[in-house]
């Protein structure tokens, strides 16, 4: 690496937005410095951001034929992707969905793999070697299901423990949802947490009939696990899971909410449940176009914001979004409430996922820390900053470009 400088019309730091702004580091990649931008610096047009995290992906799902219908539900959206039989991943697949996330802009992913369901934790790793060979940091979260005690033993032992697989990419066990999960299983999986480790995320309350099952055995999912009980005499499902108002309150009854729990989806989530989750510092990873497509809502965001909670964005998987671009995520967002500050949803982009990764994560923008991939996206220069922002989440496919630092220009 060259020493270098560069300057844009605007700076996303992670923490703040910065307008007309340069960078400059050493030929160790060390950044020296943030200062405004000269005169006679030659301005990079639009933003340049640190990259984005994308805070809850399926790669696993990257089956050709688009997304699986949705708008019934999440419990008939599980039954049809079920019927449609995907099978193994095309070659190529699963590099190809890496890369693409790249290419959208993402330097970080928090992906869940269904390795653990399968006993196969190999396919966990596959996931993690994709995402470094896409050039892309994060975690691998193995997900786990069970009630009875021997399934529980036997997922936690597919997932196995919290393991560095590649430079910057972990592997660690996660549970599936509240409404999947015995609670010792909720507990066991969920909790491996720590300075040195990713945090985990967990599918929550994505639908009212997953506060209809944990509350009272009723609803679409008690059918389906009454159908499933139907195949394996004697399981007690009904007493097996945990039972609270939602998950949110489950997790909250179980020690488990915090400042290192991501809680995804959150579409059908309460006053109370958002209050606790506000409190307890966990993370709300959104996944708005999956949540339309499914459920035809979108979570409660505003009252999200009021509250101060932490914001991440996922796409998903695309077996319920049309593509792995977390900018769409937050245009839907944005288009949704426009009198909300652009920037919360830029912080949402970066620094809400990144709080989640722990050790994958990428260096923060700091003087004295190394310099972490850079992204630039050309949206029209402006001279508010946020007026610039508001532009690119209008829902343009605006062209994202990592910034090449031997040389100090975006390619």
């Amino acid at each position: 690496m060259r020493a270098g400088r560069a300057a844009a019309a605007a700076l996303w730091t992670g923490e703040a937005l910065l307008h007309r702004a340069a960078l400059r580091w050493d030929a160790d990649g060390q950044l020296l410095e943030i200062t405004p931008a000269e005169a006679a610096d030659p301005l990079l047009p639009g933003l340049l951001s640190v990259g984005f995290v994308n805070a809850h992906a399926h790669l696993e799902l990257s089956h050709p034929g688009g997304p699986v219908p949705g708008g019934a539900g999440s419990v008939a959206w599980v039954r049809a992707l079920g019927a449609r039989g995907a099978g193994p991943l095309p070659p190529g697949a699963l590099a190809g969905a890496a890369a693409a996330a790249r290419a959208a802009g993402c330097a970080a992913l928090i992906d869940h793999s269904n390795s653990a369901l399968d006993a196969s934790p190999e396919e966990a790793d596959q996931v993690a070697a994709a995402m470094a060979a896409a050039g892309l940091r994060g975690v691998v979260q193995a997900e786990c299901i069970g009630l009875g005690p021997a399934r529980v033993e036997a997922q936690l032992a597919a997932a196995g423990p919290p393991r560095q697989v590649a430079h910057g990419v972990w592997v660690r066990p996660t549970a599936h949802s509240p409404v999947s999960c015995a609670p010792g299983l909720l507990r066991a999986a969920l909790g491996a947490v720590g300075p040195g480790l990713p945090a985990a995320t967990v599918h929550c309350d994505e639908d009212e009939a997953d506060l209809a099952l944990l509350a009272d055995r009723a609803g679409p999912w008690a059918h389906f696990h009454a159908g499933l009980a139907a195949l394996r005499p004697g399981h007690d499902w009904a007493a097996l899971l945990g039972q609270a108002p939602s998950g949110v309150a489950l997790l909250d009854t179980l020690g488990l909410l915090g400042p290192r729990l991501g809680l995804v989806h959150l579409t059908a989530a309460r006053p109370a449940d958002l209050d606790r989750v506000a409190a307890a510092g966990a993370t709300a990873v959104l996944c708005p176009r999956s949540n339309r497509h499914i459920t035809g809502r979108l979570p409660p965001v505003r009252g999200l914001l009021q509250r101060g909670a932490r914001l991440a964005l996922g796409t998903d998987s695309l077996a319920s979004a049309p593509d792995l671009d977390l900018l769409a995520e937050a245009a839907l967002l944005a288009d949704a409430l426009p009198d909300v500050d652009p920037a919360v949803w830029l912080r949402a982009l970066t620094t809400g996922g990144a709080a989640l990764l722990g050790p994958a994560a990428a260096p923060p923008l700091a003087v004295g820390a190394p310099l972490p991939p850079l992204l630039h996206l050309p949206a029209p220069a402006l001279a508010d900053p946020r007026d610039g922002l508001r532009a690119l989440l209008d829902g343009s496919p605006w062209p994202r470009r990592w910034l090449q630092r031997t040389a100090g220009a975006a390619a």
